[in-house]
Formats: C-alpha cells, sequence, structure tokens
C-alpha cells in the first residue's frame, strides 16, 4: 500500500472467500465491474471485522471548497453481527476534515457519517451499488461545501453516546447560567443505559448522588474536536485549544463545593461544556454546541462512571490527598495530575421541553398567551387542557373542587396516582410538568356555586384572564359565570352530548356583544329546526351507581368519545380564542370514527328591560316570527312561544315560537289559536333539547299598518295567560308581531311603555 494511504491491518483475503455477505457481495460487484466509476483494491480479514478497500471517482468542481481529490480510496468495515451501519473510511493520510465525520478515539482514518436515518432503516433497501454511489455523493458535495447547507443547524460534534442527559435551558443563557446543575437518575432498564435529568434546584423529595459543572468556551467554527476524548486529560487537551483551561476552572468549583457542602463529595460528577458555534470563522455564533460528559473509573468493565465519587477526582487531578476517607486541601495544586485515570463517557444531550418548542412543533410561531381561567376538570376538561398544555398553548388558572375518586380513571387524563387528589391541583402538577415553566397552570380547588360571586378569591383569577372557559357541564355554574361575575373576559362553553357522541362549543365575542346565555337560546333553536342536528340532544343516557349515596352516579361513556373530543375541542378552542367574533359549532362523531362539522350562525342579541324582567332573544328569533306572519297574511296568524326562564336573575329567554295549529281560527282581525297536535310539538321539542327550553307564552300577529298595542281582545287572552302560568308560580308572556321593526313583548302584566324590541342597528 502506497505511504499515502493508512494501513488498515489485518490480512489479505479473495473476494469470493469473503464470510459477510454484505462485505463479499460489495466485493464481489467491485471485482466484477458492475459498479461504475469504483475498482476494487483489496479485502482483508482481521479478528472482529472484513474490509473492502477500493477507489472511487468523485465529481469535483473546478475550485472545490474542501481538498477532496478526484479519486479517494475508501475502505470499508463489515461486521458479523450487521447492527450497525458499515463503517467507511477515507484512509487518505491528508484527507482534510469536514463536517458530517464520525469521532472516535483516534482522529485518523476519519470516518465518514453517510446516514441520518438509523441503520435498521438503511439497511431495508442496502445494496452493494447503493451504498457505493452512497459514498460517492457524500464526496462530491463535501468538496463543494454543500454537504452542510446553510440553513441546517450546525453538526452535533460527539456521537456514540453511553446515555442520555435532559438540560434545563437556563443553562444556555451566558450572562445569567448555573454554574453547576442537580442531576437525578431514571431508570432504564433493561437497556441499563443512563438516562439523567438536571435541574438548576433540586425536587425536596429527590435523592440527588449527582453534580454537574458546567463550563463555557470562546466562540468556534467546525471542527472543534478531531477525536473523541477518552480520559478527563484527553479532554482538557481537546478544549485547551479554545482556550478553555478545564482542569483549573474544574479545580477552583471542586474547592468551592467542598467547602459549602462536604457531603457533596460522595456525589458523581458530571461535566456539561458549551460552545459557542459560528458557521464562518469571521462570524457571529449563532448557536452553542453542548457536551456532556461523565466522568468515571477508567478501568470498571461496563464503563467508566459508576463508583468514581468526587471525592476520588479531586484526588486525580491533584486539588487534594484522601487519607481514611478525609479529605486534605493541597496548599498548590499539583498539577501534574490531570486526570489521566478518570474516564470520559459522552452523553446525548436533549432539552427539556418549552413554551416556545411546544408551540413550534404544534405549528405556531410563538406561544399564545392568552390568559384562560378553565371551570371544570373532569373527564373532557382535563384530557383537552393536557393536549392544550401540551402545544404551549395560553396561561391557565384551573378551578374545580372535586377530588379524583377511582370511578373516574375510566376517562379522565389523571392515573391512580392522584386518587383522593383534588383534580384542579393535580392537573395544574402535571400539565406544569409538561414544559420547562411552573407557573403557566395555577389552581384554585373552589366551588363556583358555592362561592359568593363578590370572593376576591374567585374574582381575581376571573377577572384577570382573557377567557373563562366553562367545561363544567352544570347550567347553574354556566349562568353564574355569564351573569353574575363582573369581568370583562369572553365566555366560552364547552360541553359533550350525554351519549357522548357530540361535542358543543358556544363562545362568545371578544367585545362580549353576543353574550354565552343568550348564544345558548340559539343553539337550541338550531337543535329544535337544523336536519343536521336531528338526535344531538335527544339520546338516551345512562347511568352507573359508584358509591352509596344518592348522588353517586355517572354516566356510561366511552373514553375513546372522550378522547376523541378531547382532541377536537383543542384544536377548536385553538383556532377560536384567536378568533374575535362569536363561534356556535357542533361535532358529530359518526360510528365509523369520522367527525362532521356544524356551523351555527350566531345571531345579533336583543336584550330589553320589560317591567320587571329582563327579555333576551335575537334577530333570528324576530326574523322567524315575521317570516310565520307574513306568510299568513293579510290573516291574523298566532302561536306558542318557547324559551326558559331564570327565576333567581328574573330573565326570560325567547328562542324558539311554534307556528299556528291547524285547527286554529285565522281572519284578517282575528286570532283564536287552536290545540291540534301543539301538545305533541311542545313535548318534542322539550324532548329534543332535553327540557332546556319549553312553553313559556303566546306570540299572535296584527294586520299591516296596525299597532302592536294590546287590545281588548288582547287583555282578555292575557287574563287566560296570568291563570294558567300562575299555576306553577310563572309570569304570563305574550308577543304581538306587527310591521317590520314592531314585534311588542308583554310579561307579567299589560303595562303601558315601550315594550318593542328592536333589531339591532344593520
Amino acid at each position: 500500500m502506497s505511504s499515502s494511504y493508512i494501513d488498515i491491518g489485518g490480512e489479505p483475503v479473495r473476494p469470493e472467500d469473503l464470510r459477510i455477505k454484505k462485505s463479499r457481495e460489495l466485493a464481489l460487484e467491485l471485482g466484477g465491474g458492475r459498479i461504475d466509476f469504483a475498482t476494487i483494491v483489496e479485502c482483508l480479514r482481521d479478528a472482529d471485522s472484513e474490509w473492502v478497500i477500493f477507489e472511487v471517482d468523485v465529481e469535483v468542481s473546478q475550485v472545490p471548497l474542501h481538498p477532496i481529490l478526484p479519486s479517494e480510496r475508501i475502505a470499508v468495515q463489515f461486521n458479523e453481527q450487521d447492527i450497525a451501519c458499515p463503517g467507511v473510511y477515507a484512509v487518505r493520510r491528508d484527507f482534510p476534515r469536514v463536517p458530517h465525520l464520525n469521532l472516535h478515539t483516534q482522529e485518523y482514518p476519519r470516518s465518514l457519517c453517510l446516514y441520518a436515518e438509523r441503520y435498521d432503516e438503511v439497511k431495508r433497501d442496502w445494496t452493494a451499488p447503493r451504498f457505493v454511489h452512497r459514498i460517492r455523493e457524500w464526496l462530491a458535495l463535501s468538496s463543494r461545501g454543500e454537504l452542510h447547507h446553510d440553513d441546517q443547524p450546525l453538526e452535533p460534534l460527539l456521537l456514540d453516546h453511553a446515555g442520555q442527559i435532559v438540560l434545563p435551558r437556563s443553562v444556555l443563557d451566558a450572562n445569567s447560567a448555573p454554574r453547576s446543575l442537580f442531576v437525578t437518575s431514571v431508570p432504564t432498564q433493561p437497556t441499563r443505559r443512563l438516562f439523567l435529568v438536571a435541574k438548576a434546584a433540586p425536587h425536596r423529595e429527590e435523592a440527588l448522588d449527582c453534580l454537574a459543572s458546567v463550563h463555557w468556551t470562546p466562540s468556534h467554527t467546525h471542527g472543534v474536536i478531531h477525536r473523541r476524548p477518552r480520559t478527563l486529560a484527553d479532554l482538557a487537551e481537546i478544549l485547551g485549544s479554545t482556550g478553555l483551561d478545564l482542569l483549573a476552572e474544574l479545580r477552583g468549583r471542586l474547592k468551592e463545593w467542598q467547602a459549602s457542602d462536604y457531603g457533596i463529595l460522595d456525589g458523581r460528577l458530571l461535566l456539561i461544556i458549551l460552545v459557542p458555534m459560528r458557521r464562518e470563522d469571521e462570524g457571529e455564533p449563532e448557536r452553542v454546541e453542548t457536551w456532556a460528559f461523565f466522568l468515571g473509573n477508567l478501568a470498571a468493565d461496563h464503563g467508566p462512571g459508576v463508583d468514581l465519587r468526587i471525592r476520588s477526582i479531586g484526588q486525580r487531578i491533584g486539588l487534594w490527598e484522601v487519607s481514611d476517607g478525609q479529605v486534605g486541601l493541597l496548599l498548590q495544586p499539583e498539577t501534574t495530575k490531570r486526570g489521566e485515570d478518570v474516564g470520559v463517557d459522552v452523553l446525548n444531550v436533549s432539552w427539556e421541553l418549552t413554551r416556545a418548542t411546544a408551540a413550534s412543533m404544534n405549528g405556531d410561531e410563538s406561544p399564545v398567551d392568552l390568559r384562560v381561567a378553565v371551570v371544570g376538570a373532569g373527564a373532557l376538561g382535563s384530557q383537552t387542557i393536557l393536549h392544550l398544555a401540551r402545544s404551549g398553548f395560553g396561561q391557565w388558572t384551573v378551578i374545580d373542587h372535586d377530588c379524583l375518586m377511582p370511578h373516574n380513571l375510566s376517562r379522565h387524563a389523571l392515573d391512580g396516582r392522584f386518587v383522593g387528589c383534588n383534580k384542579a391541583m393535580a392537573l395544574a402538577l402535571v400539565a406544569n410538568s409538561i414544559v420547562d415553566n411552573d407557573n403557566l397552570f395555577a389552581a384554585l380547588p373552589l366551588d363556583v356555586l358555592a362561592a359568593h360571586s363578590g370572593s376576591e378569591e374567585l374574582l381575581g383569577p376571573l377577572q384577570q384572564a382573557d377567557t373563562i372557559l366553562d367545561i363544567s357541564t352544570s347550567v347553574a355554574v354556566a349562568r353564574k359565570l355569564a351573569s353574575d361575575i363582573d369581568s370583562s373576559a369572553r365566555r366560552v362553553s364547552l360541553f359533550m352530548t350525554p351519549a357522548g357522541t357530540d361535542l358543543v362549543l358556544i363562545a362568545e365575542d371578544k367585545e362580549r356583544r353576543f353574550t354565552l346565555d343568550a348564544l345558548e337560546m340559539q343553539y337550541y333553536r338550531a337543535v329544535n329546526n337544523d336536519r343536521e342536528l336531528e338526535g344531538h340532544l335527544g339520546e338516551e343516557e345512562h347511568l352507573r351507581r359508584y358509591g352509596q349515596s344518592c348522588r353517586d352516579v355517572t354516566s356510561t361513556l366511552p373514553q375513546h368519545l372522550v378522547g376523541l373530543h378531547a382532541a377536537v375541542a383543542a384544536g377548536a378552542l385553538r383556532e377560536m380564542l384567536r378568533d374575535p367574533s362569536p363561534a356556535l359549532r357542533v361535532w358529530r362523531a359518526n360510528s365509523d370514527g369520522s367527525v362532521r362539522r356544524v356551523e351555527v350562525p350566531a345571531r345579533p342579541i336583543i336584550r330589553k328591560q320589560v317591567g320587571e324582567w329582563t327579555v333576551v332573544t335575537d334577530e333570528g328569533f324576530l326574523e322567524k316570527l315575521a317570516a310565520l306572519r307574513e306568510r299568513k297574511l293579510p290573516n291574523e296568524t298566532g302561536g306558542v312561544l318557547l324559551g326558559s326562564f331564570d327565576m333567581e336573575r328574573s330573565v326570560l329567554y325567547l328562542a324558539d315560537a311554534l307556528p299556528s295549529p291547524p285547527d286554529s281560527e285565522e281572519w284578517p282581525t282575528l286570532y283564536v289559536r287552536g290545540n291540534k297536535g301543539l301538545r305533541e310539538a311542545v313535548d318534542g321539542v322539550q324532548a329534543a333539547t332535553r327540557g332546556m327550553i319549553q312553553y313559556v307564552g303566546e306570540w299572535h300577529s296584527h294586520p299591516r299598518g296596525a299597532s302592536t298595542a294590546a287590545s281588548e281582545d288582547d287583555l282578555q287572552v292575557f287574563a287566560w295567560l296570568t291563570c294558567l302560568m300562575e299555576v306553577d308560580g310563572l309570569p304570563a308572556v305574550m308577543m304581538i308581531v306587527g310591521d317590520p321593526g314592531r314585534t311588542s313583548c308583554y310579561v307579567g302584566n299589560i303595562a303601558s311603555g315601550d315594550n318593542l324590541l328592536q333589531r339591532a342597528p344593520q
């Protein structure tokens, strides 16, 4: 072999005598001239491997960026086990230092990193010709400086890791980064590989036996490390070329620790090395490359780091002497001791998940900082909240007084470790553990219905929120949040239908012109009239008892539907909370797993004080009455009103109206409502809406040009209505529909005054 090439070693062997399948395939293909631009040189065998050495022609430019030659000699190492990619080495002695080289304890021969994919994926379609073509492509791109693109992150500097370490992002802050980290070990059986988690401060319950010392170097370009360090002395020598005196810093750090906490000496030691990386020698640093090394006993059979403690490391770098387990500091460090017998293992660095990273991974350019107060941490709420936590979306206060019961585990996001814990507090704990920030989720273990509306404990979080999200499935809670809480926050309601097949989202606009309680009535009107929502609320609900109390019942609800709708809800909230418009949306899950979205247009709200009652309705309702009147003109017509009374707040909600029964008498100046089919129709509406809207009164029309003031006949009808409704302690309600813009509403009594329900200005 020419002196310009590195001697691989091993015994020569003929291609047909190679025993490893891939090495024999490559050698025979090359020897038979069946691979273009490549010529076999020789085959070798040593104790562990077979080698195929060949010359390969490379397409290089006239002025290459890196000195790749038109013909390069390559040695490929094959192992019988075939569990790792065959080693590919450039055996020219002066082969250049370029990006995408694997680093080993010896710098030469340089090892080419061919694939970003796992070898398990590569070898599915590995062939000898494809393998050689990949090598030629790697060499050609490297010669032009195109293997590593400008928009590609700078490459990792060390490969082949002994384990994993997760670091906090605070390490990257050059101005305030901690000089040391507290490290805990996570069991990873059966692999036995290290898995470590480092934090700037330890949790009280964690047993710590490992510290990490953090060190920064001056900035550098590609190729700071040309070989893999085997010992602490190797690492110090390599970093010395960057301007970092690692051993001097480490001696100072250990001396400080020994003085402040003698117990630290029994811990193990990691080194975190941070190098600001630049793409070109004169460029500005664009990224901080982070290396992590585990220091241990070089003689340990299963790798360094197992039984070597800080006490021993300090002695091996000449900082102190140890006698009978006691440490005695030297007046001057013995600098000839550089850790030649302290082994170094490389750890693969990853980072705690930050909000920014979570948002990016979920398709957002940056985290959304909306402040959300959510009431309800049950099955749907818990799963939806954790979905949004994983996307870095929002800052949350979770409000719920319930504790987690065993039966909740069938559908709740929390697991059995939290049985007996308050749902809100446990959910906030889990959510805060997802991202590197323990302040995104706060918990308020409070019963909203029991708390006084002016309570600072409740009012504070609700007033500070941008959005109040109700996932409590309680109408009483929804009404209190919508009407009794003095907060400018937008209200949103999210719930599943009793059988779990459908999901409903009702959202106010950002300015709160469309209030949640009024939008709820529009939703019920859609349930009653929209064919796309047929059977939406009418599914049978199955209850199951989980305890001995009369209230210890829960619904039978498949977890797969809760999980499906929680995912839909998380996406819907991400979309809707960015949009200032009101929203009325229903998602219907089909038996085949598909989901269909039904959009209900939100109509402008009409709110009118009529005597002692506040009447709440919307333009859609008035338009329906006007259309029913128009179809029967010149005759009068009428029917019944559907809605809901809120007796506590003296609010009448008008949601829908039924047309005139077929046996009614309709004349140009007279209307007498009939009864045929009316009871069945009202019962049908109550069933379709599960009793949320019901009969509340009567309506009729007046002829064209006529006033909507009550006539003598209307007074008689109202007297009859009063007697009818008094049986249930409810007020009489009558509406008179006239020409466009003139619809009068009377509640409780026929009083003179402004009773007109006006449409909002267009």
